[in-house]
């Protein structure tokens, strides 16, 4: 269950969404590379996706959770294409450059959607003055 807005447990979420993309990254990494990843790229990596996750979880943290969960939806698609980005026949170079972008932009994307949704259901669900 996604944290209710302004719940400290948000903090939990940041922390533990940002470790698992964190690991997913190294891991496409390494198949990508077949090598382990260095020590600058693990930095940077780590740096990049703390702060992709960071914009959902604060949208979360303030009361958009769909905009939170379509985002987490988004980057889990993206994370699929960029992965079959990796595994095809590159041929051109700009392959995975293609993947990793596509993994950022349907996570934008679902952050768009979700934060749609969030703010159509808090003006469905306001009640209306009597006319």
């Amino acid at each position: 269950m996604v944290p209710p807005a302004f719940s400290p447990r948000w903090l939990v979420v940041l922390l533990v969404t940002a470790a698992l993309w964190i690991g997913l990254a190294l891991l496409a990494a390494s198949l990508n590379t077949g090598q382990p990843p260095t020590l600058e790229a693990v930095q940077g990596a780590s740096l990049s996706l703390l702060l992709t996750v960071a914009l959902p979880v604060a949208f979360g943290f303030l009361g958009a959770r769909l905009g939170f969960l379509g985002a987490q939806l988004g980057l889990v698609v993206g994370y699929v294409l960029m992965l079959r980005a990796f595994a095809g026949p590159n041929t051109g170079g700009f392959e995975d450059l293609a993947g990793v972008a596509t993994f950022l932009m349907l996570g934008a994307v679902g952050l768009g959607v979700g934060t749609l949704a969030d703010i159509i259901r808090y003006f469905v669900g306001k009640p209306r003055p009597p006319a």
